[in-house]
């Protein structure tokens, strides 16, 4: 028994938008991979937080263009810039903040709430690590409608490191890494 299928005809309207969603690919494509130098003017930059070694390890952009970056100088440090490279002083008045949780405590990874606020997450401890989360308003301020102080450490009952953390649609805060050499996720209410 053959099958029978159907064939209609494609009209020239339902092939120009795939065409142009193409091309526009193909221009993204044959970028030449060299610095952008509107960006601090050469298209990098650095930011001392005032230790021996700073490391960004996550980020994460904004949908007005500014770019968080999160990672440890002794603590979780974040820094926020804008689209040409330089610090929003808008953000903790000098465009980075460190939050301390009492131990060693880097952030590994940043996120954007749906309602500006951002969320860093990481690992915090002396012998054994427990994940580490903490919520910021836009300004750079700790939100402390999350967990009162705007911070929360995880304890899985081994060493526990948060490497990634996302944000549900609904504002509920997912953070995964590992925990005793096995995978581990937590979600967090949000708002």
């Amino acid at each position: 028994m053959a099958l029978e299928r159907s064939v209609r005809p494609v009209e020239v309207v339902e092939v120009l938008p795939l065409l142009e969603t193409l091309v526009e690919q193909a221009r993204v494509v044959d970028r030449d991979g060299s610095l952008d130098t509107s960006f601090d003017s050469d298209g990098k930059v650095t930011t001392d937080f005032g230790v021996a070694v700073d490391a960004a390890r996550g980020v994460a952009l904004q949908p007005d263009g500014r770019i968080v970056a999160a990672g440890f100088g002794g603590d979780f440090v974040l820094a926020r810039y804008n689209s040409d490279g330089s610090l929003d002083t808008s953000f903790d008045s000098d465009g980075k903040l460190i939050t301390d949780f009492g131990a060693f405590n880097p952030a590994t990874d940043v996120a954007i709430h749906p309602d500006g606020g951002i969320v860093a997450a990481g690992f915090s401890g002396d012998d054994e690590f427990d994940f580490a989360l903490a919520r910021y308003r836009r300004d750079g301020t700790l939100d402390t409608s999350f967990d009162s102080d705007g911070k929360v450490t995880t304890n899985f009952g081994t060493s526990d490191v948060a490497q990634a953390v996302a944000i549900q649609p609904d504002g509920r805060i997912v953070a995964a890494g590992v925990s005793g050499g096995d995978f581990a996720l937590a979600r967090y209410l949000g708002r």
